[in-house]
This record gives C-alpha cells, structure tokens and sequence, in this order.
C-alpha cells in the first residue's frame, strides 16, 4: 500500500521531552520541506530508456518527426473508434481530436521555422 504521507518523526517519547517546542517545530518544517520539494524517484539509468533522442536533433527535424508520429496516433486512434459505439467510441474519438489539435500545433511550429 502506498501513503500519501511520509513516515513519522523518529524521536521517541523520551526524545521528544527533552527537545524545545521551537527546535521540535523547526525539524517538522525541514522534514515536510525536504518532502515536498526534493525529488525522490531514483534517477533513472539511461540504458533503461526506451526511446533516446540523440542530442544532435535539430528543432525542426525534432517537430517534423513529431508531425507524423501524432498523424500516425490519430490515424490508429481513428480506426479503432470505428468499431465502437457509445461512451468508448467517444472517447476515442476525442482522443483523436486532442492528437489533431497537437499535431496542427506542431505543424504551426514548423510553418514559423521554415519563415526564418
């Protein structure tokens, strides 16, 4: 089971009487800071990665693969809202709207680059 909210402070009863209302509210702070501000995933191996994107890609190249990769996602987003009906085929289809808007978002993009 995961907990939303971190673990206990480790003093024990004994501890805590002998520290100062001031000192115990100052660890509490620092505890909930360090929580919330300080990422704790592992990072992340890049042999782990399933798609590394080498860092000699250029902005517009970088678009125009993205361009196709959504035109291919709304096009398989399309064909498998075709079978359905009701709830599920409307969000698929909604799917492919967000993919569309995206893709024409991109494709602006890439009408400003080639100006340049």
């Amino acid at each position: 089971m995961k907990r939303i909210t971190p673990d206990p402070p480790s003093f024990t009863l004994h501890d805590a009487a002998q520290c100062d209302a001031q000192s115990l509210d100052r660890a509490a702070a620092d505890r909930a800071l360090d929580y919330y501000l300080l990422d704790h995933r592992p990072p992340r191996p890049v042999s782990t990665v399933t798609y590394a994107i080498p860092d000699s890609v250029n902005l517009e190249a970088a678009l125009a693969q993205a361009s196709d990769l959504l035109r291919c996602a709304g096009a398989s987003a399309c064909e498998a809202g075709n079978g359905l009906s009701g709830l599920p085929r409307d969000l698929v289809l909604s799917v492919v709207h967000l993919v569309e808007l995206a893709k024409a978002y991109v494709d602006k993009s890439l009408d400003g680059l080639t100006m340049h």
